[in-house]
């Protein structure tokens, strides 16, 4: 189908299908307990994410994401496929969480990196580590800000204005005094009863604190954010700081009701960036924050934040990314290149 007739389906069945789905579920006996549970416990329950996924150039198909197991043969999913007359691409992705930090073996990225480098390991001092996504010019007053998730500089909503950041991340090695390179500046604050569409966050840098908004270690001189629609985009590579240069390929845009797991409990995101690893995973636990550039132009397109175990090729997982255009709009600043 084409792209204007798969956004209207998906905002359709977002509306009506969506909507009614926690009913759904309480109505099938077999789902009932277990449904009901899972909204005792959380307001944000793990369902079905709907997005876009482009079949081939000009021919686009219903991205339907499972994040229960319950959901996969059932008449949900049975009555998506005949309403997109079988133009859909199914996937189970299980349980996405934000990307916490997991030990691999020290290299460039997770190392002290005077100038500050894209990609290398960050944090606020109460976190274990993220990664420096970029640098931004702030619209307004013109000054550079380190940009990163909330989830990395902010703490998740708890970080307060000019709380230390450090690089590398504590999980790094990174301490207080020494390794503070700036303080959080603002974020984007995380909403747990309402859609995010992105998880973003400044920090202001310290005085004499020399950074390199240029340079992507090992691909290339970074170029401004892309003037072609992310529909459009397909190969894309990002720098992080634990899993460092790795390639994908953009499997589905605009998802909606995805239900990511933070420490504060789930929380629901719309609109994002589904990212497919070319040979293993894209991304791992650490490297949230991660700038997402096109392969062929280094053009900056989205900002990496969260993942699954499961869904991509041969079981690697997806990766799932806020669209820069709407980070920048948030923050109000513009990519430094």
């Amino acid at each position: 189908m084409n792209l204007d007739s798969a956004r209207e389906l998906k905002s359709d069945l977002v509306r009506t299908v969506l909507a009614g789905l926690p009913e759904a579920l309480y109505r099938a006996r077999a789902l009932a307990e277990a449904a009901r549970r899972v909204e005792e416990v959380d307001p944000q329950p793990r369902m079905l994410a709907l997005g876009i996924a482009r079949a081939r150039k000009g021919d686009f198909r219903l991205a339907v994401r499972l994040q229960r197991r319950a959901l996969e043969d059932g008449p949900v999913v049975d009555a998506i496929r005949r309403r997109a007359r079988g133009e859909v691409d199914v996937r189970y992705i299980g349980r996405v969480s934000r990307h916490a930090p997991r030990r691999s073996a020290p290299r460039w990225f997770q190392a002290r990196q005077r100038p500050l480098l894209i990609g290398c390991s960050i944090g606020h001092y109460r976190i274990t580590a993220g990664t420096l996504g970029a640098f931004v010019l702030l619209q307004r007053e013109g000054q550079v800000r380190v940009l990163s998730n909330n989830h990395v500089l902010a703490d998740e909503n708890r970080g307060r204005k000019g709380d230390a950041i450090l690089q590398p991340g504590v999980y790094d090695g990174g301490t207080r005094p020494r390794d503070r390179v700036g303080g959080l500046d603002l974020f984007v604050r995380l909403k747990s009863r309402a859609a995010n569409r992105v998880d973003a966050a400044l920090a202001a840098l310290d005085k004499d604190v020399d950074y390199d908004p240029h340079t992507l270690k090992g691909l290339g001189a970074l170029a401004a954010a892309p003037d072609l629609p992310i529909e459009d985009v397909d190969l894309v590579d990002k720098l992080g700081r634990t899993t460092g240069r790795t390639t994908g390929r953009v499997s589905a845009i605009e998802v909606d009701n995805l239900i990511v797991a933070y420490e504060e409990g789930n929380l629901r995101f719309d609109g994002q960036v589904e990212i497919e690893g070319t040979a293993g995973p894209f991304s791992q636990g650490g490297d949230s924050g991660s700038l997402i550039v096109t392969s062929h132009a280094r053009q900056g397109v989205a900002l990496l934040f969260a993942g699954s175990d499961q869904g991509g090729r041969d079981g690697q997982g997806l990766t799932f990314a806020n669209p820069l255009r709407d980070v920048l709009a948030a923050v109000k600043a513009d990519l430094l290149t």
